[in-house]
């Protein structure tokens, strides 16, 4: 018979293989695309996290930024692992020191400014997330990840709205099923407003990422303005059942009680 204190620990460490075979699995193919020592620095510090928390985390980055001094990929890693956590401003931190340690910038490195970017943004600081996106775009251009996110944002913001459509339309050309970029585009539509044009794109980017909050949501407003009420409702119902992100669930459920034209 197992002690309740054994079963439950043995239960614990199966969850965590679990977990970690999936990360592991679905970040092997990512290997390739980063130096080894960088792949094998962000598994590390995830096991570290996972199973002794961050203060463990911090001594044993830190014991080996002591033996090397000049290294970079812990840095980036760390930059990973706190994004994992949305810590946007920790993940931001070390990002820059990552960017500052590197004497000469190769192609590659457009990863790291577009993970710094991304931090700055979703830590509402666009004036420092914009530069990092262009410099990613300046170390690879067209790199279709990249213009999405710049775009979107521009979109989202009401600016710059005809270079974002341009940008989204190449990188749609370049992933064309990739929904998240599938729903730049239709929102870029959308703020233009040509609700046809945004439905119809909006449509196909659900098709592609069906359990999507934000892409439900911005189908049932483009529904909305062309006058398909009931279908509208129906999106924003949908974007509630895919757990959104908390500050727009008031919004979304505005929506479903009043429509657009009383918000």
């Amino acid at each position: 018979i197992i002690s309740k204190f054994l079963f439950i620990f043995m239960i614990k460490k199966l969850i965590f293989l679990f977990i970690f075979y999936l990360f592991m699995s679905v970040n092997f193919a990512m290997a390739e695309k980063k130096s080894l020592s960088n792949y094998l620095w962000e598994n590390r510090l995830l096991i570290i996290s996972f199973e002794k928390g961050d203060n463990e985390v911090k001594n044993s980055t830190n014991e080996y930024i002591k033996k090397n001094p000049g290294t970079v990929d812990v840095y980036e890693a760390l930059g990973d692992l706190y994004r994992s956590k949305k810590m946007w401003l920790k993940a931001a931190e070390n990002y820059i020191i990552a960017v500052n340690k590197k004497k000469t910038l190769y192609e590659s490195d457009w990863k790291t400014f577009y993970s710094l970017g991304i931090s700055f943004e979703r830590a509402k600081k666009w004036n420092k997330a914009e530069p990092n996106f262009k410099k990613a775009l300046e170390l690879k251009p067209d790199q279709p990840l990249v213009m999405n996110y710049l775009a979107y944002s521009w979109v989202d913001q009401g600016k710059n709205l005809d270079a974002a459509l341009d940008m989204i339309r190449k990188a749609v050309s370049l992933r064309p099923r990739d929904g998240y970029i599938v729903d730049s585009l239709g929102w870029a539509f959308y703020r233009l407003g040509d609700f046809d044009e945004a439905v119809k794109n909006l449509e196909r980017a659900v098709m592609l990422e069906p359990e999507d909050a934000v892409i439900n949501e911005h189908l049932g407003d483009a529904y909305w303005r062309v006058g398909r009420f009931k279908e509208a409702k129906y999106q924003w119902m949908r974007a509630l059942e895919f757990g959104p992100e908390k500050e727009i669930i008031p919004k979304i459920k505005m929506r479903i009680e009043k429509g657009l034209n009383k918000i």
